[in-house]
């Protein structure tokens, strides 16, 4: 980066490329932002726009819109409790972004402490989190230190760090590579946290090889503190999971998929005793399941608890080190959402997108021994012995993280004796209601939207409390291409509705929060009936919401990203559908454009492989190319606008690049952005509003 990013340049009718601001590409991108076509806009041409009054402000039509509430009114993110050592570690974001932590409040005493003040939290250390991956953050008391699940360069090659926390200069606590894996999956610490279990990749492209490591906590860079244990193999895949040691250190447990298939996911064990040591099924291999997930604690030493969705939906199982046996201990029909394991006693949230339970359950039949309704989505955080962690956020409540009291006691007032939970809660971060009046501007209403094939689409109309027109006809209004419909706040989607803009957030199928099942129906069908199904939603919004098709447009990232450029280049004959649509403009974000070379360069070929298909295998690969937007530029009719991070590995910038260099080839309307040094999300405060500028230059162009 050279110097500082001027204001973003505002696309005129042209829609000449944007200027080099040093933010983006540095200088300039590989792929130059292309124009469009110099075909004179509907409405006239917009005015030249003035220089921005304050750093935050971005313009859109003939409003000015603040973005300094949604980038430093709630500066903080990427919170983690760990309730052992009695912290709360979460990111100051800003042009820099800072590992800052608090104490949690002492037992007992959370209901008479107000909201902890986060701008008061120690800087852990000095370094800049924007231009770095942190995916979690593990105290070691023992040696006085932190373990880092983090990368050196925003490209998500994980690895373990670690860092010395006995300087009390901050900036001289500098994280230390331990591990030297392609990447990490995951790992976690042994009961008395001597070791570390990890499962470390090898190879910079499927496909791969992942080892079982132990590591020495206390002293890893001694000679033969990390250990390679067992490998895995075609046949029995490792995966993301956090590997967890039995309470005596002799066994490690974690996730693996059979014949490397997402859907055929197992918990395995290792005996670390024996000298020939292999990966042991422990899990029913003839139930399909995804993601199952082992909870911190076991259960009188015995029994090992976790949660899977064998009958459709995340339930808890409890498995016996002793018997070898399963039993499970809940029957949900809705979405899990999370688990912790307490003294005694599990604490189970689930929910729909309509608000969500809390359950606090016995380990010993798994009985609801205690029950509360959030009207928002709940996230457990952390917990340990009677304490627990949780948050809350919803489409109008940006985030509130609470601390709870969970005591098992007996009722003795009926006829028999039973276990009840009592809890006592108090909230740790809560906003004010003036900084989340501004933070704040969708209106969200739940609604149902048919489909193709009868089925009903849950959606969120998020509708601006300023829309830029009383009549619906000169509104504006978005899909949300994919990983819609959730119960929560998003600063993109608020960003647009303080625009004036309309957001549909539906949850087309392939979504999770419904089963398995409907989880599982896109398998295979990456860019088919997914697409139709916003064909659909686009339709509705025109015959409920009055928006006209020309005004209506698409957008998404990641997978969302793939989906808005498959939607907008969509052949109409794709699974014998005979559908097609029209958007406005589209907006694809760290998207993909070629599924063959996206499975060949990205850290998760597994997930390609599960939704699309196999490469490897000619008619999967025939499949594969129809189904990628690259192959089928023809067909992009309306503008798009490209965003990507130069170091994003998880969807690898090279999809965007080589999408707008095609479209720029046969003369289409394409806009192209890439930021240098930024991975699958843009962060740092002056970046994000450089984007948003350019964004809503874009959108406006369009409209004009």
């Amino acid at each position: 980066m050279q110097g500082s990013a001027p204001t973003a340049t505002r696309l005129v009718h042209t829609l000449a490329a944007l200027a080099c601001a040093s933010v983006f590409a540095g200088c300039a991108p590989p792929v130059a932002a292309t124009p469009y076509p110099s075909a004179e806009p509907e409405v006239g041409e917009p005015k030249a726009r003035e220089a921005s009054p304050e750093p935050g402000v971005v313009t859109f039509m003939d409003r000015e819109l603040d973005l300094g509430p949604f980038v430093a009114g709630f500066p903080y993110g990427h919170f983690e409790a760990e309730v052992e050592s009695g912290q709360l570690f979460y990111l100051e974001t800003g042009e820099r972004y800072t590992l800052r932590s608090l104490p949690l409040p002492a037992p007992g005493a959370a209901g008479e402490q107000p909201p902890l003040k986060l701008e008061g939290g120690a800087a852990v250390t000095e370094v800049d989190w924007s231009k770095r991956s942190l995916w979690s953050v593990t105290p070691h008391p023992e040696t006085n230190a932190l373990w880092l699940h983090a990368d050196a360069n925003n490209d998500e090659r994980m690895n373990l760090w670690r860092m010395d926390l006995s300087p009390e200069d901050p900036a001289e606590r500098v994280p230390e590579q331990i591990t030297t894996a392609d990447y990490v999956y995951g790992y976690g610490l042994s009961e008395d946290r001597s070791q570390i279990a990890y499962l470390a990749r090898s190879g910079q492209k499927a496909p791969y090889s992942t080892c079982l490591r132990v590591l020495d906590a206390n002293d890893p860079k001694a000679e033969g503190a990390d250990k390679k244990i067992v490998c895995d193999s075609p046949e029995l895949s490792f995966t993301w999971s956090s590997p967890r040691f039995s309470p005596d250190g002799q066994q490690v447990y974690f996730a693996a998929l059979a014949d490397g298939d997402r859907k055929q996911g197992q918990i395995v064990e290792v005996d670390l005793r024996k000298q020939r040591r292999f990966a042991k099924v422990i899990t029913d291999a003839k139930v399909p399941r995804s993601s199952p997930n082992i909870l911190h604690g076991w259960v009188d030493g015995e029994h090992l608890l976790y949660t899977a969705n064998d009958a459709g939906f995340g339930d808890l199982y409890k498995w016996s080190r002793k018997t070898r046996k399963t039993a499970r201990l809940t029957k949900h029909g809705d979405a899990l959402l999370g688990a912790e394991a307490l003294d005694g006693a599990v604490v189970l949230a689930h929910g729909t997108p309509a608000g969500s339970t809390v359950d606090v359950v016995s380990t010993e039949d798994g009985k609801v021994l205690g029950r509360a309704e959030v009207a928002g989505r709940v996230s457990l955080l952390d917990g340990h012995g009677d304490r627990l962690v949780w948050a809350e956020v919803a489409p109008n409540k940006v985030y509130e993280a609470n601390i709870a009291q969970v005591r098992i006691t007996k009722d003795s007032s009926g006829p028999k004796p039973k276990k009840v939970a009592q809890t006592d809660n108090a909230a740790l971060v809560r906003l004010s209601p003036e900084l989340e009046s501004q933070l704040v501007h969708c209106e969200a209403e739940a609604v149902s939207i048919p489909t193709f094939d009868d089925r009903e689409l849950h959606a969120f109309v998020l509708r601006p409390r300023q829309p830029l027109s009383e009549d619906p006809a000169q509104g504006v209004a978005l899909v949300r291409s994919f990983y819609g419909g959730d119960n929560e706040w998003t600063r993109y989607d608020h960003v647009l509705c303080a625009a004036g803009m309309t957001v549909v957030s539906a949850s087309v199928r392939g979504s999770s929060g419904f089963g398995k099942d409907f989880y599982a129906l896109n398998d295979r069908d990456l860019g088919g009936d997914e697409i139709v199904d916003l064909f659909w939603i686009a339709r509705w919004i025109e015959a409920q919401l009055g928006v006209p098709a020309a005004r209506i447009g698409v957008y998404g990232r990641s997978h969302g990203g793939y989906a808005t450029m498959r939607a907008m280049t969509f052949p109409p004959e794709t699974n014998g559908r005979d559908e097609a649509y029209r958007f406005a403009f589209g907006l694809a974000e760290a998207g993909f454009s070629d599924i063959v070379a996206f499975h060949d360069a990205t850290n998760i070929p597994d997930w390609v492989v599960l939704e699309a298909g196999d490469p490897a295998v000619p008619e999967d690969r025939a499949k594969l190319e129809d189904r990628s937007p690259i192959n089928h530029v023809e067909r992009l009719d309306a503008p798009i606008f490209l965003l990507h991070g130069g170091n994003d590995w998880r969807v690898p910038v090279e999809g965007s690049r080589a999408f707008a260099k095609a479209a720029e080839a046969a003369g289409k309307q394409v806009v192209y952005v890439e930021i240098e040094g930024q991975g699958h999300r843009i962060e740092g405060r002056e970046r994000i509003v450089e984007a948003w500028q350019a964004r809503l230059d874009f959108i406006e162009s369009v409209l004009r």
